[in-house]
């Protein structure tokens, strides 16, 4: 029985590359065998590139297999490289449209590489008869439940390199990402509304955005119709271990949300920032927490973020962890501040594009490390009241060590917190 299908089988070899891996991937899934080697060589072309100008897209039950191959977007191509297969067919955010079982894993160097810019940004989404820019991700996922993206470098994105919408009961693993924003909002891995029960792993490399994002907006999910209203539209029970990267000049790690789509229950345990070396990026934070902007009905309230529990942050620049908005019934520890970041726990960033300040409600903070060369100037700790809705209640810092001569803190409040050296 056959094993696999390949596009450089002589019954899957069509006119272009993306028309070949449609071919193996229809005659996988048809026959049952639910598995899809890509090579590193073309046959069709002989060349160790397969170039993509149109989407290939997964249905359920499906494996693809990237083996040491090397995957670009085609100059002057407006579409995806990998996108579940349902994705805009009529109906496709129904339960009876739901994609299942989906995952593409690389073997050895796989990359998918976004290639020579399509012009297509933000700002000419939709405009001039230009498609919206979610064409531009590289992995599209919506309306799936179980799927696994692992072993796989992304390499000159256009925009995110993965979006995922309504995906539930994931794994994301073993991610790479070398952007270097040259082009706006390059995000590694982004979970927009509708996303729980995702395990997200060892990711690396340098994003021109936000390397890793939670984002619960009603935004275009609803323009586009990708609500899927038989679901729960929330993010949850998301896990984030061992991101070791960052970011150009935004937040490595990055969890918003609005429009009263809640974001909890996210534990993380390690991200370090690798913005010490060489490269000269500068992230604004580590970790993000809320955002006072990006709403399209209403802000986030009280309640709405919360049980965010996040260990062993390590900051090269910027803020080790950033609060905007709102956050209650959550906790960070093993915070550690080196090289220049400017303070452990802030709600007043460096990055101007934002209103500052926040809302906080029963948060500790335990375990504040600081040997950073910033200036000494700057507090560890930052309370900003910007707005008068702004407050702090029953939030406490402890155990605090630093080996240089920063204040402690600086708050615009009086009460409502407590610092325990």
């Amino acid at each position: 029985m056959l094993e696999y299908y390949s596009p450089n089988m002589p019954e899957c070899m069509g006119n272009s590359d993306s028309e070949s891996i449609n071919r193996a991937v229809r005659l996988a899934s048809e026959s049952g065998v639910g598995k899809v080697i890509i090579p590193r060589i073309n046959a069709r072309t002989g060349k160790a590139l397969w170039d993509i100008d149109s989407a290939i897209l997964i249905p359920s039950d499906m494996y693809i297999l990237l083996d040491n191959c090397f995957i670009r977007q085609a100059d002057g191509c407006f579409d995806n490289v990998f996108r579940t297969a349902n994705t805009y067919a009529d109906g496709f955010s129904t339960l009876e449209k739901e994609h299942r079982n989906i995952h593409i894993e690389g073997v050895g160097n796989a990359i998918i590489d976004g290639g020579v810019h399509n012009g297509l940004t933000e700002k000419t989404s939709q405009k001039d008869g230009n498609p919206h820019i979610i064409v531009n991700n590289m992995i599209l996922m919506h309306n799936v439940d179980g799927f696994v993206i692992e072993n796989i470098k992304f390499t000159n994105q256009r925009w995110w390199a993965i979006n995922l919408i309504y995906a539930t009961n994931g794994r994301l693993e073993d991610l790479t990402f070398d952007a270097k924003d040259d082009y706006p909002n390059q995000d590694g891995i982004d979970l927009r509304c509708g996303c729980h029960n995702v395990s997200i792993r060892n990711v690396f490399g340098q994003a021109g955005d936000d390397l890793v994002a939670l984002s619960g907006f009603m935004g275009f999910e609803k323009r586009l119709g990708f609500i899927v209203e038989e679901k729960n539209i929330d993010i949850f029970n998301v896990t984030i271990n061992n991101v070791v990267g960052t970011s150009v000049s935004k937040a490595v790690v990055a969890l918003r949300n609005q429009d009263g789509i809640k974001l909890h229950d996210i534990d993380i345990d390690g991200i370090i920032d690798t913005s010490d070396d060489d490269r000269g990026n500068r992230p604004y934070a580590v970790l993000r927490v809320g955002q006072k902007t990006y709403t399209n009905v209403r802000f986030s309230e009280m309640g709405e973020t919360c049980r965010i529990h996040a260990k062993n942050i390590h900051a090269a620049h910027g803020d080790a962890v950033f609060v905007n908005l709102t956050l209650c019934d959550s906790g960070f520890e093993n915070v550690y501040c080196g090289k220049d970041a400017r303070t452990a726990f802030s709600t007043r960033s460096d990055w101007n594009r934002v209103p500052c300040g926040a809302t906080i409600k029963n948060v500790r903070v335990s375990g504040i490390y600081c040997d950073s060369e910033s200036d000494v100037e700057m507090p560890l700790i930052e309370l900003q009241k910007f707005h008068d809705f702004d407050g702090v209640e029953n939030l406490s810092f402890e155990n605090i060590f630093k080996s240089n001569n920063k204040k402690t803190v600086c708050s615009d409040f009086d009460i409502g917190y407590t610092v325990d050296i």
